[in-house]
């Protein structure tokens, strides 16, 4: 067990200055404006200093921080880091109130409330902007709400408190203090809602939508996630904002397509995490996505499967082409696999498989199964960068609480593509969409012709385009005119208009562009030329990240957030202030520990499908979230723009057509097996499918019976295959997105054979 977490087990009863944690959203599109508030009071005798160590999204724009005291408000500003600290220590040597708002990863934050007085309240107010991911067809809002132990490998000695230290706060199995979160989707058509993590209860209001956790408060030991899918899918498109001195900046949405199915073989070599974080439902998680990701192979593939944890280990000595013997010795193998190797070392067997000499026949990719809780991220970032030009590493994220910016990041450094899969969500179709983008014939070379503009473009180089897959960049508009912009890769074009002059006055997307900006600053740390130029163009960089992050007020590696309470000389603390460290909950199911219920929970919604969803429990905390606001912490929320969570608004069934129920209520129903699923792993390596129980059961008993008689007369693999085929094709198509691949491999197989069976003959 991680030592901090037996320290936690001793000293569980001890006061712990955070009551709750609430957060709001707005979700606008694909935009995302949240709030997040935590109420601090001490109960103490003694003044006290908070460090609370949290979670934010990893492409977190951070952009304002402020301290409600009673009817105070007070804002804090963006400083330098080294000069934050020395204004926030100062306070506190007076006896004035601080607080400190700094960034420990891009995805994890500590907030500092110095000198809690006794007996007193604050509430400190987090905003940020980011974009919402898109999966498939719907978008993907993700709110994290703990940090998950870190495993440390050992370095060098350090000075001061320990990198790894940082983010790795200390772990409670309960902590006395839950989350209220609601979240506002604008008004639109929408066809589906769904949490794969919390019981959801829905809203309808005036002008929009109003998503919350069924229960009032729940434990904060897992990421929120809520998948919105609209009737109108995303479309390209171009949005410009404008910055107070006019300054316009553009956003632009491209929705590339028609990319083909890249020919010839991979070397493709899967990466799973065995760590002790992985045991429980992770490991079986990723164990049922690598066998879907091996029988999506091609016979012109090899592959390999190296294991690791405290230590690594491969399958076989070296990649193995794909056919029928590899496919059942893998199999057998990825089946006997336990989460038992200890710590999570991944920078090894990383570099390790990075550094040998890739196959001239064949592009190299890797596919990593983590849940990414190691304190090195950057150096794995970094390891994934320098070998993006001869390997693409594709990532999965598994787990309630996996690191998004080692699993997105790697990703990105590589120029490859992840996925995160949280417990109860269904793998299959995120296996198989991550398995078309490796197959894909994935531009590189893409670039945006900005016609008659001068921009600045973040990020500036544009990133890999995969087949039907939004891409959005940003550019502050230096000046020139255009009616249009195009995406150009080789001789392919998608061209979107674009008005500059329909230009917002309030958006975000200034301070999205900033954040981009900052992100490809900080991340490249690999320069050309001579160590006396690199050390210059690192001075450079930095500058400019700390003239962007306090020209649009955002947080940074270079910047914190400061702000100080003026005290009276009657007011202010003279005694000693004690410190106390915010205790967090270990995140639900790590290292199978108080492992959640799988399912997903449904917003019901006219002319759904069946819902599929699985009771699962809510601790409810001690203490309660701060569900009543102060006026400063209302006047902070109503100058930031984020919705208030009110929930009594008047029921609205615009939102879904004129069929939509008024009342959204849980509907919970016990999960059932996959047949999709079962059938598509009896494909063979070659592409064909053999006569199973799963196929049977699809059919059905009087179809499964003109099967058999057909198999007596035809080729049985043929027949199979073929009745495969159009099965899933007739009476699937809902599912096309995952069997896809198979089927495409499938008709291959059926193209070679000379045959004029009809599969309607058994349909």
């Amino acid at each position: 067990m991680n030592v901090e977490i037996v320290r936690g087990l001793i000293a569980a009863d001890r006061p712990v200055p955070l009551e709750g944690v609430r957060i709001d959203v707005q979700l606008q599109g694909s935009s995302v404006d949240v709030t997040v508030t935590q109420r601090y009071r001490n109960r103490e005798a003694v003044p006290v200093e908070a460090l609370y160590v949290f979670p934010l999204e990893e492409s977190a724009a951070v952009c304002g921080f402020a301290a409600c005291i009673g009817d105070q408000l007070v804002r804090a500003k963006v400083e330098e880091r080294d000069e934050a600290f020395e204004h926030y220590d100062d306070a506190l040597m007076r006896g004035d109130g601080a607080f400190l708002l700094d960034q420990e990863r891009p995805n994890v934050f500590t907030a500092s409330v110095g000198s809690l007085r006794p007996k007193e309240t604050v509430e400190l107010q987090v905003r940020y902007v980011a974009l919402a991911t898109r999966e498939g067809n719907a978008i993907r809002l993700t709110i994290p709400t703990t940090v998950s132990p870190r495993y440390v490998p050992a370095g060098p000695a350090e000075i001061g408190q320990p990198d790894g230290e940082r983010v790795n706060p200390e772990i409670w199995p309960k902590v006395p203090y839950g989350l209220e979160l609601f979240v506002k989707i604008d008004k639109g058509q929408l066809s589906r809602i769904e949490s794969p993590s919390h019981p959801i209860g829905t809203t309808f209001e005036n002008d929009g939508v109003v998503v919350k956790i069924a229960s009032e408060t729940t434990a904060l030991d897992r990421d929120f996630v809520l998948l919105v899918e609209r009737q109108e899918p995303g479309r390209p498109e171009v949005v410009v904002a404008q910055e107070a001195d006019g300054t316009r900046v553009a956003m632009v949405t491209f929705v590339p397509d028609n990319v083909e199915v890249q020919a010839g073989g991979h070397e493709v070599i899967f990466l799973l995490d065995c760590s002790g974080s992985m045991a429980g439902q992770s490991i079986n998680q990723a164990k049922r996505a690598l066998l879907l990701c091996v029988r999506a192979l091609g016979t012109e593939d090899t592959f390999n499967v190296v294991r690791f944890g405290s230590s690594y280990e491969a399958l076989w000595n070296a990649p193995r082409s794909f056919d029928d013997n590899t496919l059942d010795q893998a199999s057998r193998y990825i089946e006997r696999i336990e989460a038992d190797l200890g710590g999570t070392e991944i920078l090894k067997p990383l570099k390790a498989l990075l550094e040998k000499p890739s196959d001239l026949e064949r592009s190299r990719r890797v596919l990593i199964l983590t849940d990414g809780q190691v304190s090195n991220e950057d150096q794995v970032l970094e390891v994934a960068r320098q070998h993006n030009q001869t390997s693409r590493i594709f990532t999965f994220g598994i787990g309630a609480g996996a690191s998004e910016y080692l699993v997105r990041g790697t990703a990105r450094a590589s120029r490859g593509a992840a996925e995160m899969i949280f417990p109860g969500e269904r793998i299959e179709p995120k296996v198989l969409r991550m398995f078309a983008r490796v197959r894909m014939a994935v531009l590189d070379d893409a670039r945006v012709d900005w016609k008659g503009l001068r921009v600045e473009q973040a990020p500036s180089r544009v990133p890999p385009l995969f087949s039907g897959e939004a891409l959005t960049l940003f550019a502050r508009i230096e000046g020139g005119e255009a009616s249009e912009i195009e995406l150009v890769a080789g001789e392919r074009r998608w061209t979107v208009p674009l008005d500059a002059n329909q230009a917002s006055a309030k958006s975000p997307i200034p301070t999205l562009w900033a954040r981009e900006a900052i992100r490809e600053l900080e991340d490249a740390t690999t320069r050309r030329g001579s160590s006396q130029q690199r050390g210059r163009t690192s001075d450079k960089r930095r500058d400019r990240v700390i003239e962007l992050a306090t020209r649009y007020s955002l947080m940074s590696g270079e910047t914190s957030f400061v702000a100080v309470q003026e005290r009276s000389y009657a007011e202010q603390t003279n005694s000693p202030t004690e410190l106390r460290r915010i205790p967090v909950a270990l995140t639900s199911g790590w290292g199978n520990t108080a492992s959640p219920s799988a399912g997903v929970f449904k917003s019901r919604l006219a002319g759904a499908s069946p819902l599929l969803a699985m009771a699962c429990p809510a601790p409810a905390p001690a203490a309660p979230s701060p569900a009543r606001r102060s006026p400063a912490a209302q006047a902070f929320l109503e100058d930031a723009g984020p919705p208030q969570g009110g929930i009594l608004a008047r029921a609205k069934r615009a939102m879904f057509g004129e069929k939509a129920l008024v009342t959204s209520d849980l509907s919970v129903t016990s999960a059932t097996s996959d047949v999709v699923y079962d059938l598509l792993m009896t494909q063979r390596a070659d592409g064909s499918f053999l006569h199973s129980p799963a196929l049977q059961t699809l059919l059905g008993t009087e179809r499964a019976a003109r099967l058999s008689i057909a198999v007596t007369s035809e080729n049985e693999a043929l027949v199979v295959t073929a009745t495969a085929i159009a099965l899933l094709e007739r009476e699937h198509s809902d599912r096309e997105s995952e069997w896809r691949p198979a089927v495409t491999k499938a008709k291959g197989w059926l193209k070679k054979q000379s045959s004029t069976f009809d599969p309607l003959t058994v349909l």
